[in-house]
């Protein structure tokens, strides 16, 4: 293949110099020795324009024709040199012609046992972000195993067991039962990702809609917590000595948009949810709620859901209030709390009567 490339190379550029010389765009003859040694370059002198009577070719044709030979010449001195690379050789050129589908081959082994280079950083960015997706339009939550690979000041490296994937895990989200407890290298958790960056973002460049302004450090991975595991696990132990209707009490944890995050009784002060749409039947606003109701205040509250399987543990407040008492949960809570139970019962009875009319 490469001999005949190496033919067609140059019975091809013998042709357009041919072509060259008769579209008078080339030398007659190459200067001789004698003419070299005058240092003078015979070049042909053109004569006035005449037209011709004959029937050859023009000037303008046998240039295109000269340029065209050129752009093939260097096309096949192109495939010649690649036909005969050392990257081609023992492989048939027919079948070359495509870079191989690396992607449809099966990885078997275990991705923490490569190094980080080899690692798929892409694959495992893709399974976490779309895991991630699909368990939230079902209202759920997905868990991964991590394994520790250094324990520093601030929190711990870890890395994934399904795709090798690096990650970082705050102090704070260890759930470790004191603060100086902390995880081993090579514990093997099961973590929640609280935070899952694009992979663009390590290489927005400057004229980026988000160019990055300073080096980073280290680069953005995921944040995963261990602290979310144990929480969860907590929660559905809760769940199965709770009903729908029971009144409990509950102490308020924290304030976040959704409402308020409380704390049942046990001894692993298990979480459930009092959204803030359920505080009232009266709409409240968040500077009032969290001026009513402050971290550490203890509340009844009223049981609408619990689920145990997932151990979501939803509370409401607004049964307390009945129809001539709209709005008191936020400014005469403690008078609700009082007449709870006696709320509670009305409201069931009242509940009861509106399904039997709508049944009739």
């Amino acid at each position: 293949m490469a001999a005949s490339g190496a033919w067609s190379l140059q019975l091809l550029t013998v042709l357009a110099i041919l072509l060259q010389v008769r579209a008078d765009v080339a030398f007659v003859s190459v200067p001789g020795a004698a003419v070299q040694k005058k240092e003078v370059r015979s070049v042909r002198q053109l004569a006035d324009f005449q037209a011709s009577a004959g029937t050859g070719w023009s000037g303008s044709a046998c240039a295109t024709l000269a340029s065209a030979g050129i752009a093939v010449t260097l096309a096949l001195w192109r495939r010649s040199n690649r036909d005969a690379s050392l990257v081609t050789a023992g492989y048939a050129p027919a079948k070359n012609r495509f870079e191989r589908k690396w992607w449809y081959v099966e990885e078997t082994r275990d991705p923490t046992t490569l190094p980080v280079w080899q690692r798929d950083y892409r694959f495992g960015f893709q399974v976490l972000r779309r895991s991630m997706v699909e368990a939230r339009k079902k209202g759920e939550k997905i868990f991964w195993d991590v394994r520790v690979l250094h324990v520093e000041e601030k929190g711990c490296r870890v890395e994934m067991l399904n795709s090798g994937l690096l990650g970082w895990m705050p102090r704070g989200q260890e759930g470790q039962a004191s603060f100086e407890d902390r995880p081993n290298v090579g514990d093997e958790l099961k973590v929640e990702c609280l935070a899952c960056p694009m992979q663009r973002v390590n290489k927005e460049q400057k004229y980026s809609p988000w160019p990055n302004l300073y080096r980073r450090p280290h680069k953005a991975q995921p944040i995963f917590s261990h602290y979310m595991w144990l929480e969860k696990q907590r929660a559905i132990a809760k769940a199965q000595e709770l009903e729908a209707g029971m009144i409990i009490d509950a102490v308020v944890h924290a304030h976040c948009p959704k409402g308020l995050v409380m704390t049942l009784d046990g001894p692993e002060k298990p979480k459930g949810m009092l959204d803030m749409v359920d505080i009232s039947r009266k709409k409240s606003a968040h500077k009032w709620v969290d001026k009513m109701f402050p971290i550490g205040t203890k509340m009844k509250c009223y049981v609408v859901h619990a689920d145990k399987r997932s151990g979501r543990i939803t509370l409401s407040t607004k049964e307390f209030e009945d129809d001539y008492h709209v709005g008191w949960m936020l400014s005469f809570p403690e008078r609700c709390f009082e007449m709870a139970e006696e709320a509670v019962q009305r409201y069931h009875r009242k509940r009861s009567a509106y399904i039997a009319w709508l049944q009739r």
